[in-house]
C-alpha cells in the first residue's frame, strides 16, 4: 500500500481519509485553523515525523481568505520550490473550495495563481477542486459554507483518486 502525507488545515483534518482513500495508507497532518504560514513554520518537522511516503498532498489557503489575506499565495512562491528541495515525491497542491468566504471571482482567481505556481514546480500537480464542487448537483458544504459535507468529501477524494492514478498507473 502506497503512503500519502497529507498537510493542511481543518478540510484535510476533519477528512475520514482512510475510508475515502482505501487503497493509500494516509497520514492525515491538517490542523484546524492554520494558515499557510502556520504550515511553512511546521514544515521541517512534519517531513521529519512523516518519513517514507510515495505522495505529498498540500491544501492550504483557506483559513489565509478567511482571515482576509488575498495575499497568501505569494507564499507559496517560496514554499512550493523549498517542499521541491525537501522531498523527492510528487507533490499534489489543491485549489481553494468555492466557499462562501470570498467571491468566487476572489477565488477563481488565486486558483489562477496557484495552478501557475505549480506548473512552475518539477513533479506538482495542481488539483482542481474548485469546478467539481461548484457543479455539485448536491450540497457540499456544511452550514457554515466552509467546511465540507460527506458529499464534499466524496467529490474531493474522487478528483484525488484520479490525480493519484495518473500519478502512479
Amino acid at each position: 500500500m502506497k503512503r500519502l502525507l497529507f498537510l493542511g488545515d481543518s478540510l484535510v483534518e476533519y477528512g475520514d481519509w482512510a475510508t475515502l482513500l482505501p487503497d493509500w495508507a494516509v497520514q492525515n497532518r491538517g490542523i484546524a485553523g492554520e494558515t499557510l504560514s502556520g504550515l511553512a513554520c511546521r514544515l521541517d518537522a512534519e517531513l521529519e515525523s512523516s518519513p517514507g511516503f510515495e505522495v505529498l498532498v498540500l491544501q492550504s489557503g483557506t483559513n489565509d481568505l478567511w482571515n482576509r489575506d488575498p495575499c497568501f499565495p505569494a507564499i507559496y512562491t517560496s514554499f512550493l520550490p523549498r517542499l521541491r528541495v525537501l522531498v523527492e515525491c510528487p507533490l499534489v497542491l489543491c485549489s481553494l473550495a468555492p466557499s462562501g468566504i470570498a467571491p468566487q471571482e476572489t477565488i477563481h482567481a488565486i486558483n489562477a495563481e496557484l495552478a501557475r505556481l505549480a506548473a512552475s514546480v518539477a513533479d506538482c500537480t495542481f488539483l482542481d477542486l474548485e469546478s467539481p464542487l461548484a457543479t455539485a448537483q448536491e450540497a457540499v458544504f456544511l452550514a457554515d459554507g466552509v467546511h465540507f459535507s460527506a458529499h464534499g468529501y466524496q467529490l474531493w477524494a474522487e478528483a484525488l483518486q484520479s490525480c493519484l492514478r495518473s500519478l502512479f498507473p
